[in-house]
């Protein structure tokens, strides 16, 4: 093929799915929706825009490399070990669930040879990594117990693509080896793995600290490329894959201090090939098969999702999460993943599929990776709620019967914020009640001596044995913003009057949780921004009072802002200025200070200032409005009042006295 039709491809790709992409981010979708729909528009069963696919399949392959590298470089070894009970028990248990019933249910029903059914089973339990993590990152579930289990099962899922690669060549039909020489392969195939990795642990540092020293991105950029390219060559001379020896390479650079940086480097590229891996599948697809067999492949894609969806809930509940939790989970889990059409690809290369069951594959992959963005942000909530109500039933909580409350506080979540509450109240003997989920959480408030409610704060039921009725305020401390939406609009249901204040960690949810009832929003993010700046005032030394004044102020115009309330800046400018015309100020009364020794009649700061005097503290005790005979000792502290001006004239008057404050009264002198 020519430069120029290489060169005219990919500005062709570049022009359907950039448009596409930006479409689909204003949308919230994942972009790789985008791409998908991009590939098939232009590919060989669409619009045959493109010359020659096989030298897009020959860039996409840079672009499988490249994913897999930054996916090994962000693999974090320390992570899996210190979360390995999470990720191993949702994580095997979830590809177990899915596989094994899958193998079975098609050599069963399709009737296929025993090693494609293991091989379709086992792909098809792979779950898309790029739009899971797009759409819990977009809707703020990161730090929810639900996201981070289906993070770490997402991990699982991409650590087991590496044997899942290695067992594609072993179950391919030209391997006429038998199932000992199979796992001794496989065996042979992970020490190699194994061996490129320790070795290259070895090696790989000192060129870095090498390079690092002669202050060159260049040259870090350039080794990086090396070390890819490299490892990819000794893989696939041991019977491995580029792919894999680009995963080695990033695991091998993850634990380095230069990974943030080659991260940043890769990025562009990545995110680039990727584009053009993601368009190259869509490509594959054969849309007149398609829409020749379309309710069959739907009804597949439908029954696919719904037994993912199954499986995954099925392994999150026998890990004791509860069943809100392992239905989210399992709703997220329930397409077939990136990886999946990866190895499906090689095993079309290696003959262990055909083309006609590699489109079949191809068509209900890709459907499911449509489809499912869709179920998880608009079905999800629905989904869980009704399946919860129906499944789940209020326990027994005795101490909660036993103990009515009236006028309390109900606090939903007991994690760092709900403990500092807690213990806050209980200081100041207001009563309230913890309500959580997790287990863990409810045994360190039982040890903190706190009142505890084991459930989920969004179902009616526990809110009521909560004793939300009688209660004054409910407080939500929940990472999970959705949850928590939905928390705040069941207990103004059940309680019109009660006063809802909500925490949240980004400020662009308050409008919406206002809208859902929350009387107060606190977004975490905005009271962080007025802590620092707070601070830094502080090492500066400026006066508490202002440091205040300013604080007020930003909330004032922040939070206006949230609640859609629009503040002019003349009206502000007002605000300000009557914020800060008027101020407090100390002056502690030393040895050398001109007001030692005298009365207050003497000093008369307000003829002279125009300040007035508020208070003056003496051996701890504060005197208010002291008479005009009250005689000034050392080490009195007096307390004024007035305008920035008023008190800069009035500390130089206490401490040098009104000559040395008068200009004009110091040339008569």
């Amino acid at each position: 093929m020519s430069e120029n039709h290489l060169i005219q491809d990919l500005t062709i790709l570049l022009l359907v799915s950039l448009p596409i992409n930006v479409l689909f981010h204003r949308l919230k979708l994942p972009s790789v929706i985008g791409y998908l729909i991009a590939g098939i528009l232009i590919g060989p069963h669409g619009l045959q825009l493109i010359g020659d696919p096989e030298s897009v399949e020959s860039l996409a392959g840079i672009g499988v490399v490249l994913l897999l590298f930054v996916i090994g470089l962000e693999f974090s070894v320390a992570h899996l070990l210190r979360n390995l009970a999470q990720i191993l028990g949702v994580g095997s248990l979830q590809i177990i669930f899915t596989s094994i019933p899958f193998i079975l249910l098609i050599d069963w029903y399709f009737e296929l040879p025993l090693n494609q059914s293991i091989f379709l089973g086992l792909a098809a339990a792979l779950s898309s990594t790029a739009i899971v993590l797009k759409i819990i990152t977009d809707q703020a579930e990161l730090d929810a117990v639900h996201g981070k289990t289906t993070v770490g099962a997402l991990l699982f899922q991409d650590v087991c693509v590496v044997p899942l690669m290695l067992i594609v060549p072993l179950l391919s039909p030209n391997n006429e080896a038998g199932t000992g020489h199979i796992i001794l392969a496989l065996l042979e195939s992970m020490v190699a793995v194994v061996v490129i990795f320790l070795l290259s642990r070895k090696i790989v540092p000192k060129f870095l600290n090498a390079i690092s020293k002669t202050g060159s991105k260049e040259h870090l950029t350039l080794l990086t490329i090396l070390i890819i390219l490299a490892t990819g060559w000794v893989s696939e001379s041991l019977g491995l894959t580029l792919a894999m020896g680009a995963f080695i390479a990033g695991l091998i650079l993850s634990e380095s201090e230069f990974s943030y940086q080659i991260v940043l480097d890769a990025l562009p590229l990545k995110d680039y090939f990727v584009s053009i891996f993601f368009i190259s599948i869509g490509m594959l697809l054969n849309s007149s098969l398609l829409f020749d067999s379309f309710f069959m492949y739907l009804g597949l894609t439908l029954l696919v999702i719904f037994l993912k969806a199954i499986f995954a809930t099925a392994a999150a509940w026998c890990m004791k999460f509860s069943l809100r939790v392992s239905l989210l989970v399992g709703i997220r889990l329930a397409q077939i993943g990136e990886f999946s059409l990866l190895v499906a690809g090689m095993a079309r290369d290696s003959k262990l599929l055909d083309e006609p069951l590699f489109q079949s594959f191809l068509i209900v992959s890709i459907a499911s990776m449509l489809l499912s963005p869709l179920i998880i942000q608009y079905l999800t909530n629905t989904t869980v709620s009704f399946l919860s109500r129906i499944f789940t039933t209020a326990g027994t909580d005795d101490e909660a019967k036993a103990s009515p409350l009236a006028d309390h506080v109900i606090i939903a979540g007991y994690g760092l914020g709900g403990r500092h509450l807690s213990r806050v109240l209980q200081e100041t003997h207001v009563s309230f009640i913890v309500v959580d989920l997790d287990g863990e959480s409810i045994r360190q408030a039982v040890a903190d001596g706190v009142k505890t409610l084991f459930g989920d704060a969004t179902h009616r039921d526990i809110l009521r044995r909560a004793g939300i009725d009688a209660a004054k305020m409910i407080v939500f401390l929940f990472s999970d913003s959705a949850l928590t939406e939905q928390g705040v609009k069941l207990a103004k249901n059940l309680n019109p009057d009660i006063y809802v204040m909500v925490r949240t960690h980004y400020a662009n949810r308050v409008e919406l949780l206002r809208d859902a009832g929350a009387d107060q929003v606190v977004p975490e993010e905005f009271e962080t921004s007025i802590e620092i700046f707070s601070r830094v005032l502080r090492e500066y030394r400026i006066p508490n009072n202002i440091i205040e004044q300013q604080i007020e102020l930003i909330r004032l115009e922040g939070y206006a802002m949230f609640r859609g309330v629009s503040i002019t800046t003349e009206g502000l400018g007002k605000y300000s200025h009557y914020l800060t015309a008027s101020l407090t100020e100390s002056f502690h009364v030393l040895d050398d200070s001109w007001v030692n020794g005298k009365t207050l009649r003497e000093i008369s700061l307000e003829e002279t200032a125009g300040v007035s005097l508020l208070a003056i503290v003496r051996n701890r005790k504060v005197q208010a409005h002291p008479p005009e005979d009250f005689l000034l000792q050392h080490r009195d502290i007096l307390i004024i009042f007035g305008s920035h001006a008023q008190l800069d004239k009035g500390m130089r008057a206490l401490r040098d006295g009104p000559a040395q404050n008068n200009p004009s009264s110091s040339k008569e002198g």
